[in-house]
């Protein structure tokens, strides 16, 4: 991390009660407390069972847990609800679990903050190691295993398999709210059709909502009165255009007689491709809506539609959120694999989930219920015939429009019923198969560049550039001091304990020397990693490590595609982010903000840097240091476009207070979070082996509970990059006090990026499909890709494997071929 050591597992307010407790209403013991996963700790609901307490002294005892947890309720609640910066909160629960710590000492919040807290107290040998502590007997009984093919993959199949099981618990836990659909099939087609009432439509619609039809004349007329019940709302003025396929049943007939609906007759059956195509061409409106007759409209949909599109003109087309009837979600916008095939995302989750509840780029949305620009669908005259006479229609207008740089944009404010494939069920699966399979081919072929392209997701390591000595650290450390002087010295604290952690391919380098830099991107490029994040140290004009990032920028070696991350932490003795014992000291102020933004545009105009949609990405660490980062990113913001590099992408790193705050990025002027483990989600546990140092104060947890934690955590509201991490062990920064996650392995690593990886896929779409690393070189934290003498190249064999998963599995199992 950035600060030459700095923060372990933040601290989190997270009262989740042991199952004991005892509920002084009832005089039940409940036997479990549900957590909710995204908001970590917020207490649920009690499942009790009808347990009697054997004795009145039981029953006393009992009575007091069940106080106990009322009021751990209590303050958790007003803990939560209190409007105070995430600062300021970290500093009331402080004093509340010191003074009170008693009441709370049961709980996982408790027992988080007094690992966090001994962990970071004060620790003699951040710079020496000390002598006498351990015993020869003591190292003969530290022998570990070493990777040899197969144990270090072994804990792939547990992780994997917890995974998957916490995500079948989350979605059997679930059930979605009823929803009011119409229901016409009780009643004649005539009764259903003089009940509908549509506005007149204007000469010059602001939209037309072109409704293919063949025959299921029920399905439509429902279709048209939700269209019709949505309408007595203010909104943008539309008109109907009924599309029919030449029908055989008496659409043509009930429909006509329905005022304000114009319909297109087809002389005979097109196919819903070229009877859409057809269709089109009598459309008035400047925005065409394509929508299926099996779909059901509600409040709103259209007003949030058009405000969508109307929002950007590089917009190309906009889908709402679709479900079923019976609630449970059908989309959230549409992933594309690099196979043509298509995901649903959200498919049978809840549809008010918080990750499907902002606006975001997707891949495609779904043509049934589409909504485009006019002049764009006849220009590119309307969908390719090709496809005739449906499947793969909807992709490959969505991938033309992407190439003419339009955006597809899922539009959450925005909801609609779809009865998937009703319509379509009338034809034989053979058939529909043979067209899916056909049609596939086509797109597949036609699109094979850009969609391996759209299918990769770029993984950037975070970079410590500390491998080298400076004046600052021979000042403060001595002299030669650098990152491997505290990596060496480090020894185990208790049987079992991988220290100390030495380098294999790549020896002691010293960033000085331009080949080491040459040869980690080697490495990297091998393994498939997507690049760099370097940290960057800036202190009121003053740069500390940046002779490496200096000399990559004047050489252009290595040849390795890059970003920063402004560590923007006072620089202090004591390794670990706090406030003690400063060295050099931030300073922030408008004119500051416009010197390092200056500075960095110096790093942006590199053909190497990384960016999204064209703007430079820069990561800001410590977001809550600065009195208003809304204010800095606007002076961000201005300078860069007065400087001809445009717009940035500012991404703030969700460490210390954000690590669970749910901040809202634009609240604080970004455009994204980046997530960054370890921080607040590690639970730590007793040492189970014996100490090998009798003064070892600090923490331990077992790496593959926080991979399946990360893994399967609820997604937010905002764009959140998701990311992993191969280890984590601070020991050579804090000997006596550090935080170590016990059986990090390559399996258990790859199985968490796998998930991570999957999940980036589904969420979002071209250049922000990043997952990021923590880290390349941690060596002082455990936290390194790099080759050691243990474990070899195998994380990195695990990183590249994660990355081809997911075309592995799809060959294998959904391959048409």
């Amino acid at each position: 991390m950035p600060i030459p050591g700095a923060p372990q597992a933040a601290v989190i307010l997270d009262f989740q009660g042991p199952s004991g407790f005892y509920s002084a209403k009832t005089g039940l013991q409940p036997i479990w407390l549900r957590h909710d996963p995204w908001d970590h700790g917020e207490l649920g609901d009690l499942i009790m069972t009808t347990r009697s307490p054997a004795n009145a002294s039981d029953f006393l005892s009992r009575l007091t847990r069940g106080m106990r947890l009322r009021t751990v309720n209590i303050v958790d609640r007003i803990y939560r609800w209190t409007p105070l910066a995430p600062a300021k909160k970290l500093a009331v629960k402080r004093v509340i679990f010191t003074y009170t710590g008693k009441v709370f000492e049961r709980t996982g919040a408790y027992q988080r903050w007094a690992a966090y807290e001994r962990t970071h107290a004060p620790c003699p040998t951040t710079t020496s190691a000390e002598k006498g502590i351990y015993s020869t007997a003591s190292h003969a009984h530290n022998i570990l295993w070493r990777a040899d093919g197969t144990q270090e993959w072994l804990d792939y199949r547990d992780v994997r398999e917890r995974i998957d099981a916490t995500f079948t618990e989350q979605r059997l836990s679930k059930s979605p709210k009823k929803v009011a659909v119409l229901d016409f099939s009780q009643q004649s087609p005539d009764a259903s059709a003089n009940g509908i009432r549509l506005p007149v439509p204007s000469e010059c619609p602001d939209v037309t909502i072109l409704v293919p039809v063949y025959n299921h004349l029920t399905t439509t007329l429902e279709c048209l009165a939700s269209i019709a019940e949505t309408a007595r709302d203010a909104g943008p003025s539309f008109e109907v255009l009924i599309a029919d396929d030449a029908s055989t049943d008496e659409s043509a007939r009930v429909l006509g007689a329905i005022p304000h609906v114009r319909i297109v007759s087809q002389p005979e059956n097109l196919g819903f491709l070229r009877n859409c195509n057809a269709a089109s061409k009598f459309a008035k409106g400047r925005l065409l809506v394509l929508l299926n007759n099996d779909v059901q409209v509600t409040k709103g949909w259209l007003s949030a539609l058009v405000a969508c599109i109307d929002g950007s003109a590089d917009i190309g087309a906009v889908g709402p959120r679709i479900a079923y009837p019976n609630g449970w979600l059908q989309e959230a916008g549409t992933t594309l694999h690099a196979d043509g095939t298509s995901e649903m995302v959200g498919l049978n989750d809840l549809p008010d989930l918080p990750r499907y509840s902002y606006e975001r780029d997707v891949d495609y949305c779904s043509g049934a219920c589409l909504l485009v620009r006019r002049e764009d669908f006849e220009r590119l005259g309307g969908f390719d015939e090709t496809f005739a006479p449906a499947y793969c229609e909807d992709s490959d207008l969505s991938m033309r429009l992407r190439a003419e740089g339009k955006r597809i944009v899922y539009c959450p404010n925005a909801t609609v019923l779809h009865h998937l494939s009703r319509t379509s069920d009338g034809l034989e699966s053979d058939y529909k198969l043979r067209c899916i399979s056909t049609n596939l081919a086509k797109f597949t072929s036609r699109w094979r560049a850009e969609l391996d392209r759209m299918d990769d997701v770029r993984t950037i390591a975070f970079y410590l550039p500390q491998f080298h000595p400076f004046p600052e650290n021979d000042l403060w450390w001595g002299p030669g001091f650098t990152e491997w002087t505290n990596v060496t010295k480090a020894q185990p604290n208790y049987v079992g304990h991988y220290q100390p952690r030495l380098p294999a391919d790549l020896g002691f380098y010293d960033l000085r020397v331009a080949e080491a830099m040459e040869m980690q991107a080697a490495l990297a490029r091998r393994y498939g990693l997507g690049g760099f994040c370097y940290y960057y140290y800036w202190f009121a004009g003053h740069r500390l490590l940046e002779r490496p990032l200096e000399n990559m920028l004047k050489t252009g070696r290595p040849d390795f595609p890059f970003c920063l991350c402004w560590a923007n932490e006072n620089w202090t003795r004591r390794w670990d982010g706090q406030e003690h014992d400063v060295l050099m000291a931030q300073s922030h102020s408008d004119e500051d903000d416009e010197a390092v933004i200056r500075d960095l545009i110096r790093y942006f105009r590199s053909p190497n840097y990384i960016r999204i949609n064209g703007k430079p990405l820069i990561l800001v660490y410590r977001i809550t240091l600065f009195p208003d980062f809304a204010r800095t990113a606007a002076i961000w913001r201005k300078t860069c476009r007065e400087e001809g590099i445009g717009e940035i992408y500012i991404a703030q790193v969700e460490s210390f207070e954000l690590v669970s705050a749910g901040t809202h990025p634009s609240e604080l002027g970004c455009d994204a979070a980046v997530e960054f483990p370890p921080q607040g989600m590690a639970e730590p546990r007793p040492v189970s082996t014996p100490l090998l140092n009798a003064d070892f104060q600090g923490a331990v947890a077992d790496y593959r509970d926080i991979a399946v934690r990360y893994a399967t955590r609820e997604l937010p509201p905002y764009k959140r990059f998701l990311g992993a991490m191969p280890g984590w062990d601070n020991t050579p920064r804090r000997q006596n006090n550090s935080y170590a996650f016990d059986n990090a392995t390559p399996g258990a690593f790859q199985a968490w990026l796998e998930t991570t990886i999957a999940r980036t896929k589904q969420q979002y779409t071209g250049d922000e499909r990043l997952v990021f690393i923590n880290a390349w070189n941690e060596w002082a934290e455990g936290a390194y890709l790099e080759p050691d003498r243990r474990f070899g190249h195998t994380f990195l064999e695990a990183l590249r494997n994660a990355r081809d998963y997911d075309r592995l599995i799809r060959k294998t199992r959904y391959s048409l071929g």
